[in-house]
Order: C-alpha cells, then structure tokens, then sequence
C-alpha cells in the first residue's frame, strides 16, 4: 500500500526551518519470536539474518546524512532485546563510518513495545499476521494489555524530553545533536497520523528497519515549538506545547 498524506497544501515550504536538533525515529530490523516467548506474551525478539541486513543498510543510509563536523550523535533504544540489537547494529556501522556518538546507547523505558498479554497474543494468532496494529487499535482488549492512548502518552513523553533538551542543552564547538531513537511500529503511530491526517491506516507501516525523521524548532517566548517530520519522501509539520505535552496541527 502506498502511503498517503491528507491535504497536500497544509505542507510548509515558503519559510525556511530552522533546526534546533535532528531526531530519526527507526523501527527494529525483522525479529523472530520463540513458542516460549509467544506463550507467556513476554515479547523481546532476535534479529534474524535479515533483520541484521536491514539495519546494516539503513544504518549507512543514515550515516551519509550525517554531518560528521557539525552533529553529535545520541543513542536512545527501546528496552527490547529486538531493539537494543538494532542499535548495535547501527552503532557499529558508525563507529566505522567515523560518525561521532558521545554516549553509550541509552535505553528510554517509554519507547519499548506495547505490553501485553497472553489473551491478547491467542487472539491475535487466531488472525492474520499482518492485521495486529489493525486489532490493537479497533479491539475490545483483554484486561492487561497497553492501550493506544497508554501508548500515545509515551510517546509524548518522548517528543517532551527531546524538546527540553533542545531548548536547555548546547553541544560543545557549535555542535548540533541528533538522536537516533530505536523503537517499534506502535511509537510511531500517532506522530503520522497527526501529522499526515486519518489517511495514514494502521497497516502503513514503518517496516522493519524503516526510518521517520524529525527535525525540532524549539518553543521560545509565546511560542510553541515545531517539529518538521519526513517520511517516505513526504514532508509535514506539527506543533507541540510543552505545558501539556500535545502536538498538534495548528490548521485543526
């Protein structure tokens, strides 16, 4: 399926973007799961052979984008092995690309996967594989399992964390961060659809290894900040308030 914006004339392009700091959103590369893991509905993944060659080479798409002498690189990952394993990947490849990073991975507990529960995996193998977003988002869920708006809280958190820091840190030399958050399909969810309109269906994507970038202007005085997000080509801004953590389209 192609992937769809809602209204392409609410696209900015007449003022210039001012980046304060470059976020790139990666989902985890192909996974496989035990029996074990499926049973007991604790979910953590391997990457497999594919999944490590997804990764390797988006690991140097994004590599060429980055500015080695004006960006500083910062790992957050997801706390799922299937994630933390696509970091890294991607670590490594820049190490050899000589891209610079100045921490260790970080893992953010609010950018790991939806919990949960056996209930809701039995129902789930009950359909067809590609349809789980579609019943997680449209479903009755059983008792225990994370829900959407649980998730979009998390996701909040995250866009609200990032903000802050672009406002209240300054690199050294000049510098400009850019983080490269490594989560899963749900995480990205309401920022495309909030962005891009109701057009964006749950069975869109990201796929394995695929990447949503994000460029943040941060709030100053009276003003919200802004963040400018790329996906497929496609480019699209949001609004979002810290006091109350929304982002928002400012035409809605």
């Amino acid at each position: 399926m192609e992937f769809r914006e809602s209204s392409p004339e609410k696209i900015e392009t007449e003022v210039p973007f001012e980046t304060d700091m470059k976020v790139d959103f990666i989902r985890h590369g192909k996974p496989e799961y035990t029996d074990e893991e499926m049973r007991l509905a604790i979910v953590e993944g391997n990457l497999t052979e594919e999944g490590i060659e997804q990764v390797k080479n988006r690991a140097l798409e994004l590599a060429g984008k980055i500015d080695k002498e004006k960006e500083l690189v910062v790992f957050w990952v997801s706390p799922k092995r299937r994630a933390q394993q696509t970091a890294e990947v991607l670590f490594g490849v820049f190490q050899e690309q000589g891209i610079p990073v100045i921490r260790d991975l970080k893992t953010i507990k609010s950018l790991t996967g939806v919990k949960v529960t056996p209930e809701f995996i039995e129902n789930l193998m009950k359909m067809d594989s590609g349809k789980w977003m579609e019943y997680w988002t449209v479903s009755d869920l059983p008792e225990g399992t994370e829900t959407p708006e649980e998730v979009k809280k998390r996701v909040e958190r995250v866009v609200a964390y990032l903000e802050r820091i672009a406002r209240n840190i300054t690199p050294p030399e000049g510098k400009k961060l850019h983080f490269i958050c490594v989560g899963h399909e749900e995480i990205f969810m309401d920022l495309l659809q909030e962005g891009y309109g109701p057009g964006v269906g749950a069975d869109i994507g990201p796929t394995y290894g695929e990447v949503m970038s994000m460029d943040i202007k941060k709030s100053e005085q009276g003003q919200d900040a802004v963040l400018k997000l790329k996906y497929r080509n496609q480019e699209t801004s949001l609004d979002f308030n810290k006091e109350n953590r929304k982002f928002y389209r400012e035409t809605q």
